[in-house]
């Protein structure tokens, strides 16, 4: 029988569904009795956790400050050591899969019932804040072990875009394509990869690109 777990590492989560979790775990261990003991303290946790839903807050709008995006990356990956921590006390203090999911966290996926991923529903390219950039951004898909970008500069005879060769990467987030040539128009799109397959290919994003002189 399957020892009941709770994912440790968050790393894949965008910064949105990463602020969501951070919110209910704070949410459902402020007054969780499960865990007289925790360790991290609530308190500790807390603390960290609050601080990237604020900090992502303010760059969830793409016009922050490169200082601002900065912090948030910063307070980000001291959260997802902070999660680590929290999440691997509990499973060590219990195997009760309902004592477990109290806690807000998210349970490991039953390897047998592992389907191929599912796609990314949304796509999306962004300037960069570093010249001759853009910053590819899509959904991030739990179940997915790694993922497939194409990028196209240019369309065919039907005005459909003239994919280049793919590339595979291992998460959703910090995806930056160059060099970028000012005024022309790039199209991305992106795939789920998994042990039991691949995913359909996501909807397109396009952005004409603008290069800082």
């Amino acid at each position: 029988m399957r020892t009941p777990k709770l994912v440790t590492n968050y790393s894949l989560l965008s910064d949105t569904e990463l602020a969501s979790l951070a919110t209910r775990t704070v949410d459902a261990l402020r007054t969780n009795t499960n865990f007289p003991d925790l360790n991290p303290t609530f308190a500790e946790y807390e603390s960290v956790a609050l601080d990237y839903v604020a900090k992502q807050g303010i760059t969830a709008n793409q016009r922050a400050s490169t200082q601002q995006s900065r912090e948030k990356d910063e307070a980000r990956e001291v959260l997802l050591v902070m999660m680590r921590r929290v999440a691997s006390y509990i499973n060590n203090f219990t195997d009760m899969s309902s004592v477990q999911l109290s806690s807000g966290f998210q349970p490991v996926a039953d390897r047998r019932s592992l389907q191929a991923p599912r796609s990314s529903s949304w796509t999306r390219i962004v300037d960069s804040n570093r010249p001759g950039e853009i910053l590819l951004q899509f959904e991030a898909i739990k179940e997915a072990h790694e993922y497939e970008i194409v990028i196209a500069s240019e369309l065919d005879e039907n005005g459909q875009p003239l994919w280049l060769e793919p590339r595979t990467i291992p998460r959703a987030l910090g995806n930056y394509y160059s060099p970028v040539v000012d005024g022309v128009t790039y199209y991305f799109r992106v795939r789920s990869r998994n042990k039991r397959g691949v995913s359909h290919w996501s909807p397109v994003a396009s952005l004409r690109a603008r290069v800082n002189s």
